[in-house]
């Protein structure tokens, strides 16, 4: 079988048997791929440490044409997003992000802007700290690299820009409506949120992530982008409550 060389992220881990794993990562060159890791569970195993969720590593892998899963032949750290010692929010909302990648990238697809975002991300994370501002800039350009967020910019029955008044997202329709014609349906986006998902698009996430946001601007781009997110998965990601409750300092 040929080897192949890869930059990759640990996404989840599986166990395959008493000694094995199946560990799924995002990769820059193929998009999503799953592999074997052989006698990894045992103490000795120079894979293990590597192999955890959120290490950023090189990767080489055995490939045969057609098969489920690829089989790990050796491994470099480049880096470990969590450490020895991450805070809660760091790995709740690190963990979130995984789960979201998980979600949309698909396997044998590469998509290098998606790896390059999810890079950028974890670094602003690790060097500014995690915010609710930080996982809507993620999940934001999540949706638009996959083609999900429709250009809101003006109202698609009156052509009117929206930036002053907020606008209505229609989304089955793919649509925003500004007030006027909308007739008080969909999401309402306010107009002082309209600016922050504006900054989304020119701000580099660790810029966005220590601006002065207004929280509720990020809190009323939640609705718009919790229901984009779960009408094309069409399902709640499991890890969202939790880490909401994490970074508002909420109890379950």
């Amino acid at each position: 079988m040929p080897v192949h060389e890869a930059e990759a992220v640990v996404l989840r881990h599986y166990s395959l048997s008493e000694a094995d794993r199946i560990i799924v990562f995002v990769t820059r060159e193929f998009g999503k791929l799953r592999a074997t890791a052989q006698g990894v569970k045992r103490p000795k195993s120079r894979l293990a440490g590597w192999l955890e969720p959120l290490n950023h590593i090189r990767l080489q892998f055995y490939s045969k044409e057609g098969a489920d899963l690829a089989r790990i032949r050796q491994t470099e750290m480049i880096h470990s997003y969590l450490g020895k010692t991450p805070s809660l929010e760091k790995v709740y909302s690190f963990s979130y992000f995984a789960e979201l990648i998980h979600e949309f990238v698909e396997e044998n697809n590469p998509n290098p802007l998606v790896f390059r975002l999810f890079l950028a991300v974890l670094n602003a994370g690790e060097r500014v700290g995690t915010s609710e501002a930080l996982v809507r800039y993620f999940e934001i350009w999540m949706l638009r690299l996959s083609g999900l967020l429709p250009n809101y910019d003006y109202c698609s029955n009156c052509g009117r820009y929206v930036k002053d008044d907020g606008f209505f997202a229609w989304l089955e329709a793919g649509q925003g409506r500004c007030p006027a014609c909308a007739g008080g349906k969909g999401v309402h986006i306010r107009p002082e949120t309209v600016p922050v998902l504006h900054a989304i698009s020119e701000l580099s996430p660790e810029r966005f992530a220590v601006a002065a946001i207004p929280v509720s601007a990020v809190r009323n781009l939640e609705r718009l982008t919790r229901e984009l997110l779960e009408l094309h998965i069409e399902k709640q990601l499991k890890s969202y409550k939790s880490l909401r409750e994490v970074l508002r300092g909420e109890k379950g």
